[in-house]
């Protein structure tokens, strides 16, 4: 860990052990919008933790910031933390200041139409934007010559769609007419659904190491036949498959973002979306065969996590869309590169 990266992952620790509540994960669940805590993590900087120092960011690498939002996922933080922080990680790319307060990557849906007016632009359309009710502001990619034109776009005007995933997160839907943009750029070829293929991969690999801590802390404390069930062959062999699971995820995340400066970093996001949807699966479903009855009840908190785990694997493509993606690349690139491309030789 570089020292940047360590004192980041020890401000992020101290903040969501502090702050973050089952009570206030139920509460979000029932659309109550977590706004001290939100107001937390915008004082402290963390939201901006990609930003230049200039805008009051730490000007973070992805592998720098990784721990912090792993550590929002694995706390279950009811707020757009993660869409906001890689928000603020194209947005620093593409040199573009960051505003205050919630923002996503809110994907077109349908027809849209984006005119440029003297030096700005104008867009309408409608566009996916998880939590779009509480974001000041969305970034929208349209597609221009296979190069996105990328608008950072107010929400005070546009019309909401209110929905919810499994985990009943809001996963609304913003219509703009003619909303005029605070600021546009065109860059970074390649498909924008990556970026948050990426940015769910990783709040999996958090939500991952936290129900296996679970499963591993019951199995240790239920009693069946006069000890406990993680002492039984059977339970101790699902919780190594499960840490594999985790740590296949943690890896994969980790490699995408070293990756994200370079030239292989679509391919490399594509994998990890791949690895942790399996992940989410298979875990998942261990945690609640560890569990046994009482993992399915409202009132144990396991599905809070699972739900969401459920949600997200999903959520920009799922691993069966990105495997036949990569599939596809690697059939492009001929038998011949196969093995390069494997071994990372080209």
């Amino acid at each position: 860990m570089s020292e940047l990266e360590t004192m980041l992952a020890e401000s992020a620790s101290r903040i969501f052990a502090n702050e973050v509540a089952l009570a206030q994960v139920d509460a979000a669940e029932r659309g109550e919008w977590a706004a001290s805590l939100w107001a937390c993590l915008e004082q402290s900087g963390l939201t901006r933790v990609f930003a230049t120092e200039e805008q009051g960011g730490a000007a973070a690498t992805w592998s720098e910031a990784l721990p912090v939002l792993l550590l929002a996922a694995k706390h279950l933080a009811p707020v757009p933390f993660a869409e906001t922080v890689v928000s603020g990680a194209l947005l620093t790319r593409l040199r573009m200041a960051m505003p205050d307060g919630p923002m996503s990557l809110a994907l077109p849906q349908g027809e849209v139409n984006e005119r440029q007016e003297g030096e700005g632009w104008r867009f309408t359309g409608a566009v996916a934007a998880p939590w779009g009710r509480v974001l000041t502001h969305v970034l929208v990619p349209v597609a221009r010559d296979g190069v996105p034109l990328w608008l950072l776009l107010p929400t005070a005007d546009a019309k909401v769609r209110e929905d919810t995933n499994a985990a009943a997160q809001p996963r609304d839907t913003l219509v703009f007419e003619h909303a005029r943009a605070v600021a546009a750029r065109v860059g970074l070829p390649g498909d924008p659904k990556l970026f948050g293929a990426l940015q769910q991969s990783i709040q999996i690999a958090g939500v991952l190491e936290r129900i296996l801590n679970q499963a591993v802390q019951y199995a240790n404390e239920r009693v069946q036949f006069g000890r406990p069930i993680g002492k039984f062959q059977a339970i101790q062999q699902q919780l190594a498959q499960m840490a594999n699971h985790v740590v296949a995820a943690r890896m994969a995340v980790a490699t995408a973002c070293a990756a994200m400066d370079g030239k292989d970093w679509e391919r490399q996001a594509a994998i990890a979306k791949v690895i942790c949807g399996q992940a989410a699966s298979g875990a998942s479903a261990i945690a609640h065969q560890v569990h046994g009855a009482i993992g399915f009840t409202y009132e144990h908190s396991l599905h809070f996590g699972t739900r969401r785990l459920w949600s997200w694997r999903a959520e920009y493509g799922s691993d069966g869309e990105w495997a036949e993606y990569l599939g596809r690349a690697a059939i492009a690139r001929g038998g011949k590169a196969l093995w390069a491309d494997l071994t990372a030789e080209g």
